[in-house]
């Protein structure tokens, strides 16, 4: 939905629709109440989602960092859940090898900083050796088209044995965010002013926060954060199988939604990271 949000919200709400700001899940609109900018937004998930990530920025917010508040109830309309929370201003930093280190660096003083949090499982969610050992992502990739049933699968396998050579016993999980984007951070007057879309925060390996901020070719993220917070020889093993976990899960929720993802996850299982070298995929066997 890219229209104005539907007159009853507006009304209930008391506010004043403004522009469009998207979204991926979630659908944004940036509104005013008595002449005050907020954000609008509608919800892509349920009440438990939409709970669990309200109380996670709220938390994020109590402990000092920029996260936008909850400024409203929940409202239901036209069979969707819209909410309002504060406006959060500033822009992304560039994305320079230099601004990639900076981003390491802070996403290890956010790890710091809310590893403590009371954050149960997010509904919805599996962790990477749940998502690896489901059988049933073998059968429908194998139903796919033949080229990318050979990449699936290629990536699976490959996944499944780069983890089982990783003892993972007594690896803590952690509040992660889960984008940790340029497109998410936004910065004011030289200062982080606002940590966005918290659509992806759970707990998880503290490397789960590298599947989207690494993205299989950012290194100077990974330099910067073990700059401030040093990896263990398991974490660092950790990251590509954990990246293709996710990739794998959100490839094997399309083909059963009979969604298309334009090749985005193809082009990301083939990436290849110089700190982290794997073996490439040849488009031939398993």
């Amino acid at each position: 939905m890219t229209g104005a949000p539907p007159p009853d919200v507006l009304e209930r709400l008391n506010i004043r629709a403004g522009e469009t700001l998207g979204g991926r899940v979630n659908r944004h609109w940036r509104v005013t109440c008595g002449g005050a900018p907020l954000v609008l937004r509608r919800w892509g998930a349920g009440w438990a989602d939409v709970e669990y990530e309200r109380a996670l920025r709220a938390q994020v917010a109590a402990l000092g960092w920029p996260a936008a508040r909850d400024v409203s109830e929940v409202v239901e309309s036209g069979g969707a859940l819209w909410s309002l929370a504060e406006w959060r201003p500033g822009k992304p930093r560039g994305r320079s090898p230099a601004e990639a280190r900076a981003r390491g660096r802070l996403m290890a003083d956010f790890h710091e900083a809310t590893r403590s949090l009371p954050l149960g499982p997010r509904p919805g969610w599996r962790d990477t050796p749940a998502i690896l050992a489901d059988p049933a992502l073998d059968r429908a990739f194998g139903q796919a088209a033949p080229d990318e049933a050979r990449l699936l699968l290629w990536h699976l396998h490959r996944a499944r044995a780069l983890l089982a050579q990783v003892d993972t016993a007594g690896l803590p999980q952690q509040p992660v965010h889960g984008d940790f984007t340029p497109w998410n951070l936004l910065y004011r007057g030289g200062r982080l002013s606002g940590v966005l879309d918290f659509e992806l925060g759970r707990p998880a390996w503290r490397v789960a926060e590298f599947a989207l901020a690494w993205r299989g070719e950012h290194d100077e993220v990974l330099r910067g954060y073990a700059e401030v917070s040093p990896l263990s020889e398991a974490e660092w093993a950790l990251i590509t199988p954990v990246w293709w976990a996710l990739l794998l899960e959100g490839a094997f929720r399309d083909l059963r939604a009979g969604r298309q993802d334009g090749g985005w996850t193809a082009r990301m299982l083939r990436r290849r990271s110089a700190l982290l070298p794997v073996d490439r995929y040849t488009g031939s066997g398993q």
